[in-house]
């Protein structure tokens, strides 16, 4: 059973899967995840973008509500401003490539961000794994290959054994792609992102372009976790029977005494 406050990836103990993440569930969750983005970015005055959207960053309620957490790295970015130069810090895999490239952050940071997860929440599977064929360890990788086939189907979470819409998360994944797009310009905003979630906006595929990737600019390429890292990270999948990581955090800071003033006075309320 879920508890509150616990996130995607603790839900699960033991190696043994707690609840059942039904296709039903998982687009409650990626809409939940999207309206609270969108209530980071467009709601409040400045706005604010959270840097570190990923899985273990977004928890559930006891009615599987997603809620987004750890503002520790959150940035409020003024109206006038286009853009924030900061530090690059934030997870590996999720990472927007002119974001850890140039350090210029913007909102489209989190939209990147967000499509990885999307695209994580439906396959079932980390945005990397190194256990897999050499073709398919890099989940946008593998999304636009199949994409570009016409075989996005291919890359639902088996686990769900069928139990899914098939055109709906197909569109998900589409999203997904149209999120991580490599020029941060064409993704759309995460307002635009909610509607075409939730079938109020019609998805224009053909404005698909590739994924941005860290490893088309740089020779970076996620390192393999020592032992002890990997005995205090991995965690069970809790969409599917195989094991999810989080890739090696770049770098962490502590926010500002005024950006935390600021995330507690405006999150008393949830997400």
């Amino acid at each position: 059973m879920a508890f509150e406050g616990s996130s995607i990836l603790s839900l699960s103990g033991g190696g043994h899967i707690n609840i059942q993440f039904s296709w039903r569930t998982r687009t409650r969750i990626c809409i939940g995840v999207a309206r609270g983005l969108a209530f980071l970015h467009d709601g409040v005055k400045p706005c604010i973008v959270h840097r570190d959207i990923k899985a273990s960053n977004i928890l559930l309620d006891k009615d599987l509500t997603a809620k987004i957490s750890d503002f520790g790295l959150a940035r409020l970015i003024p109206d006038h401003m286009t853009h924030v130069s900061t530090r690059v810090a934030g997870t590996l895999g999720y990472l927007a490539p002119e974001y850890a490239i140039r350090g210029q952050l913007t909102r489209k940071a989190d939209l990147y961000s967000f499509g990885v997860l999307l695209v994580e929440i439906v396959s079932g599977r980390n945005n990397t794994n190194t256990r897999l064929p050499v073709d398919e360890q890099y989940l946008l990788e593998r999304a636009w290959d199949l994409y570009e086939r016409s075989e996005l189907v291919a890359l639902v979470d088996t686990e769900l054994n069928g139990d899914f819409d098939a055109e709906e998360a197909c569109r998900f994944i589409k999203i997904g792609l149209l999120c991580t797009q490599d020029n941060p310009k064409l993704r759309p905003s995460i307002s635009t992102v909610v509607r075409l979630l939730t079938g109020q906006k019609h998805l224009d595929d053909s404005k698909i372009t590739k994924p941005g990737l860290i490893s088309d600019f740089m020779d970076l390429k996620v390192r393999p976790p020592s032992k002890t890292e990997a005995s205090a990270s991995t965690l069970s999948n809790p969409f599917s029977g195989s094991e999810m990581q989080d890739s090696s955090v770049l770098s962490s800071e502590n926010s500002s005494t005024t950006t935390t003033t600021a995330l507690t006075a405006l999150y008393g309320q949830s997400i």
